[in-house]
């Protein structure tokens, strides 16, 4: 038999969108050997099912959210050398400040800070730094100033608490770094987990996500506070690493004195500070509402509590509060 001559089809695909319906019409020009005697282009029309549309705007969603989160960072990002150029401003206005107060022979008083090897207080507090992988840069960013803020709550106590920097390696540490003469401070760097550190028997991991009330502090205790800065994307984490390792955890006792407007997670420095008032003699009350941002809290589980809250000086109270007060008195 005599050999057929035999041609190649391009190779083109069309869709088409039918929207009155959930197909796709897909016009496919097969690209195959073909007879002389048969049209070079045969096309057959294919009818395809679309996924479920609900999955569809999943997705769409997932996208929309991928896509602010990216949008933000790039503006925190672009931002960033603007804020750099206002804090150098700001330090030498202060510079000249001071320079002016001293030629006007104003004595400028130095900042009172004790070390924690001449305190009286063994109070051992742990900031956990092994969280580098749940946030992003900014939040590392604002987990760093955090810690800043505990370590100068520290160093202004009359008994500065035993403050140790745990699981400390990695993106935190170099972004610590970058504050000139950090590595000289009075804080005990570890770069070892805090497990490795202490006994399992002292330990006991603050989370808000415990159902175990904190009701007092020992001093034989070591009390461990997770570097995290999570804005409730995280949320058990910590607790997780308490059960992983097989420690003790309990939550600060809020809803036992606190009638919170907000989820009860708070930020490194508020557990920092709460603590270290109630190591300095204050109630769990008492170093709440000193602490805590009047806007996240309603009122204290105490009346005779609750009226001192409402009698207290507007700066104190939030805008809301303010706002609703001229309306009552109105």
């Amino acid at each position: 038999m005599p050999n057929k001559t035999m041609n190649e089809s391009p190779e083109t695909v069309n869709i088409k969108l039918n929207n009155d319906t959930n197909n796709v019409v897909v016009e496919e020009i097969i690209k195959r050997p073909v007879d002389e005697s048969e049209d070079v282009c045969e096309s057959k029309p294919k009818i395809c099912k679309l996924e479920d549309e609900s999955n569809d705007d999943q997705s769409n969603i997932l996208s929309k959210r991928q896509l602010k989160k990216i949008q933000k960072q790039q503006m925190w990002l672009e931002k960033k050398a603007k804020r750099r150029e206002i804090n150098k401003e700001k330090k030498v206005e202060r510079k000249k400040w001071k320079a002016q107060m001293r030629e006007s022979g104003v004595e400028i008083p130095k900042v009172r800070t004790n070390k924690m090897a001449e305190s009286t207080c063994k109070q051992r507090i742990v900031l956990d730094m092994s969280y580098d992988d749940l946030m992003s840069d900014k939040d590392l960013c604002k987990c760093s100033n955090q810690i800043l803020r505990c370590y100068g709550l520290n160093r202004r106590m009359d008994n500065p608490m035993q403050l140790y920097f745990c699981s400390y390696e990695g993106k935190i540490k170099e972004i610590m770094a970058k504050h000139n003469g950090s590595e000289s401070w009075d804080i005990k760097y570890i770069e070892k987990s805090f497990d490795k550190e202490f006994q399992k028997e002292e330990m006991v991991y603050l989370t808000s996500d415990s159902l175990n009330v904190l009701e007092s502090i020992d001093e034989n205790k070591v009390y461990i506070i997770g570097g995290l800065v999570d804005h409730n994307s995280c949320k058990g984490a910590s607790l997780k690493v308490a059960n992983n390792l097989g420690i003790a955890h309990a939550r600060l006792p809020i809803n036992e004195h606190i009638n919170m407007q907000t989820r009860k997670i708070l930020t490194i420095n508020h557990v920092f500070e709460i603590i270290s008032k109630v190591v300095s003699g204050m109630s769990w009350k008492e170093a709440f509402i000193s602490t805590l941002p009047k806007r996240k809290m309603v009122s204290v589980i105490d009346e005779e509590d609750l009226l001192e809250y409402e009698n207290c000086s507007p700066e104190c109270k939030s805008k809301e509060e303010i706002e609703n007060l001229g309306v009552e008195n109105n």
